[in-house]
This record gives structure tokens, sequence and C-alpha cells, in this order.
């Protein structure tokens, strides 16, 4: 009888000991299954989330490349923005815009998403710059603007208009008729086309300066119009956008007619003017179409957001 109790009693030792080792083996294969599992799960994210942001950077070029030759100018209203390109794939999607938050500050946007292989979770790359427009000139915040105060004629018209499309151009500084400030160091206008006055016999676009002080036949100029020197006005002006002088504006035989703003550097002290008839009417939206054809894009910065869902 006490041999086939110990009979038993071992027997019933090595079950339980079988039952112990395979639980514990079972749990160790378990783990490392799970240890596996995650393993490659994190992987796959992990590859995800880097491919998530290379597509978005590559997309990011074509946002700099529009920004470099100028398509930002296009944007013409803060707020506004433009989807420059966009694609879907199989695993992977991308889009790029472009936006104009502020007159003097753009935001690029390249967004990418990138499938994980993974049930419901894809992984997906925000990259954002922001890129300021830097201009050679401060944006002129009176209709008449000189280094000395401009003379003005009691039957010349300077107009600031209180209404009408140009109050959205216009910056945060108030609008006055004539201020006083020193002409732009950083404006040089040697790198201006150059146009001689008398060979024009029709309107022109664009930046252009004058070869010659003394206008003898009548122009009429859409953009900005500079010269180095003084100008003098022995013919008709008209002008939309903005007219620079390094020396000053003297009235003469010709009319002025400008739609947008007038500045002078008053060079020898001298002081601008305007005479009868001569009419200045300020426009922002005018004076910022021409001095967007001098604004170019500074230093950017960038940020990127990574979510997974």
């Amino acid at each position: 009888m006490s041999a086939r109790i110990d009979t038993a009693r071992r027997h019933g030792t090595a079950l339980l000991l079988a039952i112990v080792i395979t639980a514990v083996t079972a749990i160790c294969v378990l783990s490392l299954w799970r240890t596996t599992a995650a393993a490659g799960r994190w992987s796959a994210l992990e590859g995800a989330h880097v491919a998530a942001q290379s597509l978005a950077d590559s997309a990011s070029l074509l946002a700099f490349q529009a920004v470099d030759s100028g398509g930002w100018r296009r944007l013409t209203a803060v707020g506004q923005t433009a989807s420059l390109a966009a694609a879907t794939g199989r695993r992977s999607s991308w889009r790029v815009q472009l936006g104009r938050s502020g007159w003097m500050t753009l935001i690029a946007r390249s967004s990418a998403a990138v499938r994980t292989g993974l049930p419901g979770l894809s992984a997906r790359a925000d990259r954002r710059t922001i890129i300021p427009l830097v201009a050679p000139l401060r944006f002129p915040t009176a209709a008449l603007t000189g280094d000395s105060l401009w003379r003005v004629d009691s039957a010349s018209v300077v107009d600031i208009s209180v209404t009408g499309a140009d109050a959205s151009c216009r910056p945060a500084a108030a609008i006055v008729r004539v201020a006083r400030h020193p002409f732009p160091a950083t404006l040089d206008l040697r790198g201006f086309p150059v146009v001689d006055p008398d060979t024009v016999t029709d309107s022109i676009v664009g930046v252009f300066r004058l070869t010659r002080n003394t206008l003898t036949r009548p122009l009429h100029v859409v953009g900005m119009l500079a010269l180095d020197s003084d100008l003098l006005l022995g013919a008709d002006l008209r002008l939309t956008g903005v007219l620079i002088a390094r020396g000053s504006v003297r009235p003469a035989a010709g009319r002025l007619d400008v739609t947008g703003a007038v500045v002078s550097g008053d060079s020898g002290r001298a002081h601008s003017g305007l005479g009868p008839g001569d009419r200045v009417r300020y426009d922002a939206c005018a004076i910022r179409r021409a001095v967007e054809h001098l604004t170019g894009p500074g230093p950017s910065a960038t940020w990127t957001h990574l979510r997974l869902f």
C-alpha cells in the first residue's frame, strides 16, 4: 500500500512539474511573441513616420520654387491661399499649399500621409514654413513723403480717400497727406531697368528708372518710376503706383497725376512741390502692387507636426 502511495505521489509531482513547465514555457512564448509584435509594430510606425517626413520635405520644395519664382504675387489679398500641387498613391498622399497670412508674410504648407500597414493607422507629417517678404523701402503712409516737407500749391489736389477697396491694403499706421522721412538708404536705383521718356509712345508697366531729369513728353506708367536726381515736370506725367526721386520733384509746364504715392529724397536741402492742377491720390493697393516688383523672400523658419491616427 505504501509503495502505491509513493508512486502516486511521484506521478502527481511529475504532472504538477510538467504543468508548471508548460505554463512557464507558454508565458515565455507569449511574452516573446508580444515583444516581437510590439517591435514590428514600432518599426512599422517609425518607418511610416520617416516616410511621411521625407515625402513632406520633398513636397515643400515645390512651395519654395513657387516662392523663388514670384508665384506668391498671385496672392493679392491677405488670407488668400493657393493649392500648388497634390497627389494620391496606393500607400501615400501629399499636398502643397501657399498662403498669405499678412502683406509681408507667406506660409508654405506641405502635408503628407503614409499608411503604416496596421489597421486604421496612418502617419502624417505637416510641415509649415513662415517666409517674410522684404522690400527695399518702407511702405509710404503719406501721399507725399520727402526729406523736406513738400510745398503744396493751393490749386493742387492731395486726396486721402476714407472708403474704397484700398482700405484693405493699408498698413496699421495712420495715413496723412504730407510726411517727412529720410530717403530709404536700402533702395539702389541703379538696378532698375532704364527708360528714355522721349522714346516712349505708349503706357508702360513695371519698374523703371528715367535716363534724364527733365520730362519733355507726356508719360504714363503703371508700377514704379524712379530717378537718381531731381525731376522737372516739363510735360504731363500720369502714374499709378509709386514715384521716387532721390532729388526733388519740381513743377513746371507739365501736370502731375499720381494714384498711389510720391517719395522724394530732396538732396541738397531742396523742397519738392506740387503746382497748380497737380493731383496726388493716395492708393494703398496701387502702392503695394508697385512695391511688390522689388519685394523678395527673406530668411524663413520651419516647423513640423507629426501625427498618428
